[in-house]
């Protein structure tokens, strides 16, 4: 046997043996895999623990004292938990006293007047003197008169923007502007079967239908001009108040950027050259005035802006007020009762 037959008859000894060893690693991987699946004869497989699981899943709880009094203890633990949840959401439901057509508008028409006037004693007031009060101004300032089927939804409406409206002057903004109510937002349609024309199809789940008293929600849309401070107190405000508020959505605009102004952005174009008696050479930069600079020690201190001083920048708030109706619930239930 000659050099080159001994050469290629090692290498097909050594393929010969990886070939043996990497089909002996994969039938055991196999073989373990079955194992864990299915199981052998001293351990239940991982199918075999799931149907087992399944099966006592699927069996009713054993009367028996021991199940019963668990049962009991954690039904009571979680209506204990929503009684807790909904006394706290629901402290600052309001009562709704019945009303007529004429007495509402006469109530809010002077009660516009008292928020006209806030803050008490100030000379800078909180509403804007274009302040119309959005859904209400046909009412208010138009001599229409409220449907008496819409008196109650009015009346908790009025309600939640007046109690804004406090809650804003509270905070010491600078000028609320105006207000609106945001309509409810519907289901969108999948894009695809819009443009098939085709209805998506339902699917088949059980329906619940609501019973009792429902909480109601509004959201509204207010527009006002203040400063961080007044900002961070409104938050507070609404997020701390007895009434259910959350704020879903809130913008900031300003006219100017002065922090970036401070620092030498946002700078205008020339749009001529300045009137001197020498020419300047074209391209050459014009010189921007020097920041103000104290002297902290041995370093300067450039004084970019200061936030006290800036003006009022304008915000947009997307405010829901919720009420969950608990007068109502309370006297539903004592109808219930009396009825028994």
């Amino acid at each position: 046997m000659n050099k080159t037959k001994t050469i290629l008859a090692a290498v097909g000894g050594v393929t010969l043996a990886a070939v043996a060893g990497a089909g002996f690693f994969a039938w055991s991987a196999a073989s373990a895999r079955t194992a864990a699946l299915e199981g052998d004869e001293s351990t239940d497989g991982l199918e075999t623990v799931r149907e087992k699981a399944e099966r006592l899943m699927a069996k009713p709880i054993f009367p028996s004292a021991e199940s019963v009094r668990a049962l009991t203890e954690a039904r009571d633990a979680v209506n204990a938990w929503k009684e807790e949840a909904f006394g706290l959401a629901s402290r600052g439901d309001r009562r709704l006293a019945p009303t007529t057509d004429a007495a509402f508008k006469e109530f809010i028409v002077s009660d516009a007047r008292r928020l006209q006037a806030l803050p008490a004693g100030a000379d800078k007031k909180t509403l804007a003197a274009t302040f119309d009060f959005g859904p209400f101004k046909p009412y208010i300032s138009e001599g229409k008169m409220p449907e008496q089927a819409e008196l109650k939804e009015l009346q908790r409406k009025w309600d939640d923007v007046s109690t804004l409206i406090e809650m804003l002057s509270e905070a010491g903004v600078d000028e609320v502007t105006g207000v609106e109510l945001k309509a409810p937002e519907t289901p969108k349609e999948d894009a695809r079967t819009a443009k098939k024309g085709k209805k998506p199809k339902a699917k088949v789940k059980a329906k619940i239908e609501p019973t009792g008293v429902q909480p109601v929600s509004h959201t509204y849309v207010i527009t006002c001009r203040m400063r961080p401070g007044s900002l961070v107190k409104s938050l507070n405000a609404l997020a701390a108040g007895e009434r259910f508020t959350v704020v879903r959505d809130f913008t900031i605009r300003r006219e100017s950027d002065t922090v970036a102004l401070g620092l030498g952005g946002e700078k205008k174009e020339e749009t001529s050259a300045p009137t001197t008696g020498r020419r300047r050479r074209r391209g050459a930069a014009v010189a921007e005035p020097a920041a103000e600079k104290k002297k902290d020690g041995d370093s300067l201190v450039t004084v970019v802006t200061d936030p006290a001083a800036e003006a009022p920048f304008e915000t947009r708030l997307t405010v829901e007020v919720c009420d969950f109706r608990a007068a109502e619930r309370s006297d539903e239930k004592k109808e219930g009762e009396v009825a028994k």
